[in-house]
Parts: C-alpha cells; sequence; structure tokens
C-alpha cells in the first residue's frame, strides 16, 4: 500500500490486514509512517520510500521477495494535489505532480510486476476529477486522468496473467486536522 499514512492508504492497509494480509505500508513521513503501522500492529511493516524514486522501489520490492517472494494485491495510491490556477501554473508545478502521481505510479507498478503472481490484482488509486472538471486543479487532475488510462491499458497489457487494474475514483475527503 503505497501513500499508506494517511486518509484512503491507511484505511485500505487496515482493510486488507483485518483479510489477513501481510501489508507493506510505503510512505516519504517516517514518523507517520510508523505511526500508521502500529495502529495495524504486526500484520504492517513500515518501509519509508519515495515511489517517484526509483532506487527506492528497488529497495522496497526486494524487501517483499525476500520477505514473502511476491505479492498478490498492490494498492498504488500514492498522490499529491496543490490548488493553483491554470494562469499560475509553473513548469517546477507541473514536475512535482505529474512525477509524483503518473510517473510514481507506473514505476510502483512495472517495478513490482516480477512479484505479482499470476491472479493478482492491481488497484490504483484514481479520483473523481479525471472525469469531472474543477478549477483551480487542472494538473491534478490531467495527473487523475493518465492514472485512469493506466487502469484501462494494464488490464488489457496483463490479460494473459490474469491480473486485473481497477481504478477507484473517491471524490474530496475531509481530511484530519
Amino acid at each position: 500500500v503505497t501513500g499508506a499514512s494517511a486518509g484512503i492508504g491507511l484505511a485500505a492497509a487496515q482493510r486488507f490486514a483485518a483479510e489477513g494480509a501481510q501489508c507493506y505500508m510505503v510512505g516519504r513521513r517516517r514518523e507517520e509512517l510508523e505511526k500508521s503501522a502500529q495502529t495495524i500492529g504486526e500484520a504492517a511493516t513500515a518501509v519509508q520510500a519515495d515511489v517517484s524514486n526509483l532506487a527506492d522501489l528497488d529497495r522496497l520490492y526486494q524487501r517483499i521477495k525476500q520477505s514473502h517472494g511476491g505479492l498478490d494485491v498492490i494498492f498504488a495510491n500514492a498522490g499529491n494535489y496543490d490548488f493553483l490556477p491554470l494562469g499560475l501554473v509553473t513548469e517546477e508545478h507541473f514536475d512535482k505532480m505529474f512525477d509524483l502521481n503518473v510517473r510514481g505510479l507506473l514505476f510502483t507498478v512495472q517495478k513490482a510486476l516480477p512479484l505479482l503472481r499470476d491472479g493478482a490484482s492491481i488497484i490504483i488509486n484514481g479520483s473523481v476529477a479525471a472525469i469531472k472538471g474543477m478549477p483551480g486543479v487542472s494538473v491534478y487532475i490531467a495527473t487523475k486522468a493518465a492514472v485512469r488510462s493506466f487502469a484501462r491499458s494494464w488490464t488489457a497489457a496483463l490479460k494473459a496473467r490474469k491480473i486485473p487494474t481497477n481504478d477507484i475514483s473517491p471524490g474530496p475527503l475531509k481530511q484530519p486536522s
């Protein structure tokens, strides 16, 4: 479970653990990540990593391979958004959003492929924003549209291995204070 230190990622990890899964929770902020893993207990392993950093992903998957040999489910949840009107979008903003939300998600899944068992599942966290225009978040919306396209194409690409890719598309969430 990537992006697992709060919100949807933590809730997903809690549900997977309740169903008997061993969860590898991935996030950039060590303190929050470890605190989240502790709420789950022995079924959770916290791994500090940045999914937009390929070396971090290699380290994560090597650890999983050594401990469990493979994966049955990957829940790619990393993502970020910043409200920025179209007229104020900068190259830095664009690159930051696409690095995490698109590039990070793509390589999270790609690098997991050798560990995914036939019949496994890929779940990616998209957003209702991919199909609904909203002011001030056009770059974020574009990243989530790309994520939605990944789900369609990866399902076709992995059909022979019986690995579906599902894009869940939640709406806005109230963030904890």
